[in-house]
């Protein structure tokens, strides 16, 4: 599939996908961006679950819940 590119000099080859997506590592060291990369979507992840658990009728303080205790009458006693 040759894939569309907008190039000012159209001296310049076009690129061959997918046989040269390995050139994106060449721009992209994974030594130096990986570390930043997994912290980025750890803090989108923390974020997404602590509003999520938030919602009413999900998360852990609504999973568990007391059945309010029976209230019961005193009983009558007949007086003699």
């Amino acid at each position: 599939m040759q894939v569309p590119v907008m190039l000012a000099d159209p001296s310049i080859a076009a690129p061959n996908h997918p046989e040269e997506d390995w050139k994106i590592w060449t721009v992209i060291n994974p030594a130096t961006w990986m570390v930043p990369f997994f912290g980025i979507l750890f803090v989108q992840m923390w974020m997404i679950h602590s509003y999520a658990l938030a919602l009413p009728g999900y998360g852990f303080k609504d999973s568990v819940r007391a059945a309010p205790a029976a209230i019961v009458a005193p009983a009558v006693t007949q007086a003699q």
